[in-house]
């Protein structure tokens, strides 16, 4: 192509992509400047690590921020419309993550990024890759403290957590949980294996429900535009509120998309680091007997009960709801499933600091009464409870490899029984 043209072409295109938008002028509530808000209250916060995102500014010339959807440890998430769309074409919402640059080299800074890419491209013709959330586009972004990844995903929705708030006593009803089940199960099958992936962190806010319809995006941004939340000006930055809940009715909501890889790993060798939420952490992470694809089938097990009865089956009492004790925790588990195989233990590095040689437990005065899974099922009966607990009791065991793998559980009669209806 000639120079002329080219420039011809790369002027056509930016007379009909989108233009951004002008800043709007609305007066907004300040904040108090000592008062710790998002990001801010995360453990060993740095504002050196957080690029300081301003609304409606042009992020790589294409993304336009225009609403703050979420933070973490180690990212922000942004609402952004796509200038790269016709002008004539409905506006184009993206989700842009902006990772913090807490890393030591460039590898560790990119490692969450090249994981997302395996996932994305694996198998995108597979079932699975529906209920996982894959990257559209990534690019680095220069900030005043360093360079920040950011990889961009379709928008999606409330996380379970919120997903409960909408029944009541925040609990799911089975009719519901059983749908979700499954499809997080694809998701989970598509993780172990087409890409040989543990997730190590399924936990109600990292899976997130689909938007049936994107019209509602435009919502949150003129939302934002003229009604903004109150933020926190300071020097160096602005500290927006989140606009995670987009008012969506429950017809409207979509499938759920398991999301965040920040601490996935790689699925082909056993492991032994800390992983995990404390109250969904599994037995064999606690006592060293190195761990692989079956700690997500735990955390799904946690998770699942979680969501029927509004508290997971290990949760601290709410005394202790500041600590976490590994100590205790096994001594929940204990109450649960009972003790744990005296070969497992012997197996295990860190086994004699908890049970003896005979396999007792050193701490029984932790240990609560407890009748077992049945016991804490006290909303369910009949028939359903017990399928539902011949379900879950394939996922919560002592022993790793007694835990069913995803392809098993999916042809659970639990299951079954929902599709011959």
């Amino acid at each position: 192509m000639t120079a002329p043209l080219r420039l011809l072409r790369m002027s056509l295109r930016g007379f009909f992509k989108t233009s951004p938008c002008q800043t709007p002028t609305t007066p907004v509530k300040v904040l108090p400047s000592a008062e710790l808000i998002e990001e801010e209250r995360t453990p060993h916060y740095n504002p050196k690590h957080f690029y300081p995102v301003r609304l409606y500014e042009v992020l790589n010339e294409r993304y336009q921020i225009t609403a703050k959807l979420g933070w973490g440890t180690s990212s922000t998430v942004w609402l952004a419309r796509d200038l790269h769309q016709w002008r004539w074409r409905p506006t184009r919402y993206v989700a842009v993550k902006i990772k913090a640059n807490n890393y030591a080299t460039t590898e560790d800074a990119e490692r969450d990024l090249r994981l997302t890419e395996h996932i994305s491209r694996a198998n995108p013709g597979h079932l699975g890759h529906n209920f996982v959330s894959t990257l559209l586009d990534s690019f680095n972004l220069s900030g005043p403290d360093g360079t920040h990844v950011c990889m961009v995903f379709r928008p999606l929705c409330e996380p379970l957590w919120m997903l409960q708030r909408r029944f009541q006593g925040n609990v799911l009803p089975l009719d519901v949980v059983k749908p979700v089940t499954k499809m997080i199960l694809e998701g989970l099958r598509y993780l172990h294996v087409q890409c040989h992936i543990i997730h190590t962190d399924l936990k109600s806010d990292n899976i997130l429900l689909s938007l049936g319809d994107q019209s509602v995006l435009d919502t949150v941004a003129q939302d934002e535009m003229n009604d903004p939340l109150p933020q926190k000006q300071l020097e160096d930055r602005t500290i927006y509120l989140s606009r995670n809940h987009f008012g969506v009715e429950a017809e409207k909501l979509g499938r759920p998309v398991i999301t965040d890889f920040g601490l996935a790993v790689d699925g082909s060798r056993i492991h032994r680091h800390p992983i995990q939420p404390d109250d969904y952490r599994a037995p064999e992470v606690i006592i060293g007997a190195g761990w692989s694809y079956s700690v997500d089938i735990w955390n799904l097990g946690v998770l699942i009960l979680d969501l029927v009865q509004g508290s997971g089956p290990f949760d601290r009492p709410q005394s202790e709801a500041s600590t976490f004790s590994d100590e205790k925790h096994l001594a929940r588990i204990i109450s649960i499933l009972g003790p744990p195989p005296v070969d497992m233990l012997r197996q295990a590095r860190n086994g004699s600091r908890y049970f003896d040689a005979e396999g007792k437990f050193k701490y029984p005065e932790f240990i609560p009464q407890s009748g077992g899974l049945d016991t804490i099922l006290s909303d369910i009966d009949g028939c359903d409870k017990l399928a539902f607990l011949n379900f879950i009791s394939r996922m919560l065991r002592w022993r790793p490899d007694d835990r069913d793998r995803v392809e098993a559980l999916l042809s659970d009669p639990w299951f079954q029984e929902e599709d011959e209806r």
